[in-house]
């Protein structure tokens, strides 16, 4: 195969898959995998196969790519805002399931207003802040008022809470991960109390990343758990704890182009390929793992050229061979090429296009 090609190791992604279901099922909660991971039908259909309610993406785009390919549950864990979009919303609904995560009256009466005209509706969420302080209302009163004005706008479904923890990337160890998410599972399940004890439907409450899914999981009240990079892995879920480094089903194979000195390669992949989200992995290598060559360090990339620094046993690489890399984050380095190989050994099964790729509207 042609360098650089992205590389997904079907048998340990069907491993990765059967064992966030796994935790569902052993905590008697839905899973609902985030496909902005990986983008592709194909692999939203196996996680389907396997147990899960339906996906969860993050843009409109990426719900059409999803719900064309025949993915009948989907829900958009973002504030959709804007007539165009709002619009194809609309249209998604008239043929899938759709959940939208709201947080404010700005957005909810507009896409009631564009459900009601299109003869559509969909179920709504309210966005819990837990902490990252990104998006979403805090609990008590802002939360109780926008479920109030909710209740009484036609064309939407209210039916609970959502939350997302994303302070959990940020854990030290696991004592503290699992603060984080009995602390999300637990505001989340608390807020969609306080809607029920006011009248208010919240039978859903939807949680979790894929470092605090598995303990958020266990938390009274919790319905719902969408971890997204699980079906993968990375450098970043290693660190975190939640992969372990043979647990990674997605690298990238790349070529070595030059060998400028005896310590030095460069390989034909840079930040177009494996981007720059995240920190350097803590195991020692850099922006990469080179599988069965923990001698090798990603060091920096420019656009076109990853630099290795290489350990005297392994400065025998020559200009022409290739290698496979574990990235830091396996989320932004599918959204940057346009197929991937799904792979069972030495034989490529299948090349996936990543038909949501770029899907940011």
């Amino acid at each position: 195969m042609d360098t650089p090609f992205v590389l997904v190791d079907l048998d340990k992604t069907e491993q990765n898959i059967a064992a966030y279901q796994a935790v569902a099922d052993r905590c008697g909660v839905k899973l609902r995998p985030h496909a902005k991971t990986h983008k592709i039908p194909q692999l939203a259909r196996m996680q389907i196969a396997a147990g899960a309610v339906g996906v969860t993406v993050a843009k409109v785009g990426e719900a059409e790519v999803m719900a064309d390919a025949g993915i009948p549950d989907i829900m958009v864990a973002y504030p959709v805002v804007g007539e165009a979009k709002l619009a194809r919303l609309a249209r998604l609904a008239q043929k899938s399931r759709i959940t939208v995560a709201v947080d404010s009256e700005e957005a909810a009466i507009p896409l009631a207003e564009a459900m009601t005209a299109a003869g559509a509706s969909v179920d709504v969420l309210i966005e819990l802040d837990c902490g990252f302080g990104r998006v979403g209302l805090q609990p008590g009163e802002p939360l109780l008022h926008l479920a109030r004005r909710l209740v009484g706008l036609t064309g939407l479904r209210m039916t609970g809470i959502l939350a997302f923890a994303g302070q959990a990337y940020d854990a030290p160890d696991e004592v503290r991960l699992r603060e984080i998410a009995a602390h999300e599972a637990g505001m989340a399940a608390e807020a969609a109390r306080l809607l029920r004890n006011n009248g208010i439907p919240a039978h859903t409450v939807s949680v979790g990343s894929t470092p605090s899914s598995r303990y958020a999981a266990e938390g009274v009240g919790v319905t719902e758990i969408r971890p997204g990079a699980y079906v993968f892995g990375d450098l970043m879920q290693v660190d975190i704890g939640a992969h372990r480094l043979e647990q990674c089903a997605l690298t990238v194979k790349v070529t070595v182009v030059s060998r400028p000195s005896t310590d030095r390669a460069v390989i034909d992949a840079g930040t177009k390929v494996f981007t720059m989200d995240g920190n350097p992995s803590s195991l020692g290598t850099g922006r990469g793992w080179v599988v069965g060559h923990p001698g090798i360090s990603v060091e920096w990339f420019t656009e076109e050229h990853g630099m290795l620094r290489l350990a005297p046993e392994e400065q025998s690489l020559r200009v022409g061979d290739t290698l496979e890399i574990v990235p830091v984050h396996c989320c932004g380095d599918v959204n940057m090429v346009d197929e991937v190989a799904a792979v069972r050994g030495d034989c490529v099964e299948a090349i996936w296009p990543v038909a949501a790729r770029g899907k940011v509207r």
